[in-house]
């Protein structure tokens, strides 16, 4: 099908305003467009029409190219939708530009052209000069380290040590989560207390010495340490509600204590903090073996969303998972075996893992050259940040890191580590962060607009709940990329959210459940320079 990109009078004036929400006396219009082959087209919220049949008197000025009919909503103030009769041939149209389907299922407005990133790069000119250099990288990430409500944490500063029995009656002490769900059925209370006496039983002390390790496996901190998913719907078994923050492969870490069983360690990363999987961590000698082991001299940089290592007899290497902004230790002198080949046409890197005792150490592995990897961190441009987001293009939504994906501060944050820099978790601690952020909570929609003409590709930008990277205008409507969990049905405004559980391509005419566009709820942007 052509799907077509834009709406004539979004264009020309400001026709997509928020829906105030004192104003019970306003309504709110969404309107869906189709074509000749039944297929969407375009949808699209108005707010601005005083009654049904202003709104059918505006459609047609309104209506993108190709658009045969449509459906007409009306929301009142408690957001109740209300279908509104059209006629099924006032619209009328053809579409002005062409599409090579490519047979892929795309949002609306989206093409196939769109979804390569030479199309975006090829509309700016200085798409490849360089916005930072590494110090200046490095610089940002000290600043980051420093502002506190980036919530990041100084792993080299931490005390050395800490009272255990406190930390572990703390943590014992929660409130049962309500509205959990495990394996479709309400999670027991006695499924909580078992998690709670495994913490407060843990083999702890009033004076104990902080440990420091590294992340053997790409691996996730949760809230609590459990196994299972612990889902807010009982329908989903791909969604666990209390999953905090990915660990990737060779990240450093700082070990405090494990439970009662041993099969979890309470960590903290640089910008997280809670409880991981103990056989995924291996823990230094000293610290002074950690710190030389984070800081080498050259590393390889992991730059596609997933890279496999190969086959292996050696189970710590066996296809491997390696994501995106993982960086290890390259080796540049070596010229034996390893694991039982030799490595040409491969980059030989220093892989951390752990021995029966749980103690860190390091072998050598080799990653083939047509991997998506990067000798040094990527030069931070324009282009870079275009490509690396659409690396991840059609991978799937993991709340938390859960099923070694990304959810959407995660893509955001590791799209960036390909260059880097070294951003805070969430969306509002990066909103936080030293750089140019402009806070577009008060703005008008066309003032949001006429920010988003001046931002550069790559900029981030953050509505409450969710973010993505800018990646520019087309036809008069702004392209984001971003990890999505739900959104608004556009072939059916009226029929709640769908879930897209994946890394998207969409304009910021999409709608929220609570019937408004993305564009409308635009709360901040971020430019990293």
């Amino acid at each position: 099908m052509k799907l077509k990109k834009i709406i004539a009078a979004l264009a020309a004036a400001a026709i997509i305003a928020p829906l105030p929400a004192h104003a019970e006396a306003e309504m709110f219009y969404v309107c869906a467009y189709y074509g000749e082959d039944g297929n969407l087209v375009d949808a699209v919220g108005i707010n601005d029409a005083a009654s049904d049949d202003e709104m059918k008197n505006r459609l047609d000025a309104y209506a993108p190219n190709g658009a045969a009919a449509a459906k007409l909503f009306r929301w009142n103030s408690n957001l109740a939708p209300v279908e509104v009769p059209l006629e099924s041939d006032y619209l009328s149209g053809a579409d002005t530009r062409g599409d090579t389907n490519d047979g892929t299922v795309k949002a609306p407005n989206v093409i196939s052209e769109m979804c390569i990133p030479s199309y975006w790069i090829s509309k700016n000119a200085d798409a490849d000069d360089v916005i930072m250099s590494e110090n200046e990288i490095k610089a940002l990430n000290r600043r980051i380290l420093d502002t506190p409500d980036t919530n990041t944490n100084n792993l080299a500063a931490q005390s050395d040590t800490y009272n255990g029995r406190y930390m572990a009656d703390l943590n014992a002490d929660f409130e049962s989560p309500t509205g959990l769900y495990l394996n479709g059925e309400p999670v027991p209370e006695s499924y909580y207390q078992a998690i709670r006496d495994n913490i407060k039983n843990a083999p702890v002390s009033e004076n104990m010495k902080l440990k420091y390790g590294f992340a053997v496996n790409r691996t996730v901190m949760k809230a609590y340490p459990y196994e299972d998913y612990l889902s807010d719907d009982p329908s989903d078994p791909e969604w666990d509600n209390l999953v905090s923050s990915a660990i990737l492969v060779n990240e450093p870490l700082v070990i405090y204590f494990t439970t009662a069983d041993g099969k979890f360690s309470l960590v903290k990363n640089d910008c997280c903090s809670g409880w991981a999987p103990t056989e995924d961590i291996a823990i230094c000698a000293d610290k002074a073996e950690w710190q030389a082991a984070a800081d080498p001299e050259q590393v390889l940089v992991v730059t596609d969303q997933k890279v496999y290592l190969e086959p292996s007899a050696d189970e710590d290497l066996n296809e491997k998972l390696l994501t995106m902004g993982t960086a290890l230790e390259l080796v540049t002198d070596c010229s034996d075996a390893v694991a039982h080949r030799l490595p040409w046409n491969n980059y030989v890197v220093k892989m951390p893992a752990r021995n029966e005792d749980g103690n860190f150490y390091q072998k050598l592995a080799a990653i083939p050259a047509n991997r998506g990897v990067s000798v040094g961190y990527l030069p931070y441009t324009e282009a870079n940040v275009i490509t690396r987001a659409f690396r991840s293009l059609g991978n799937r939504y993991g709340w938390g890191g859960m099923m070694n994906s990304q959810d959407c501060s995660s893509f955001v944050r590791e799209v960036y580590k390909c260059f880097g820099f070294e951003l805070p978790r969430n969306t509002t601690w990066q909103s936080a962060i030293p750089a140019e952020v402009t806070d577009m909570s008060a703005m008008t929609v066309q003032q949001k607009k006429d920010l988003l003409d001046t931002l550069p590709p790559g900029a981030i930008l953050i509505f409450p709940g969710h973010e993505m990277l800018y990646i520019g205008k087309d036809n008069g409507l702004y392209y984001t990329v971003s990890d999505v969990s739900s959104l608004v049905s556009p072939a059916d405004p009226s029929g709640g959210i769908i879930r897209p559980r994946g890394v998207i391509l969409n304009d910021l005419s999409t709608l929220r459940a609570n019937g408004t566009t993305w564009l409308d709820n635009l709360s901040h942007a971020l430019v990293i320079k």
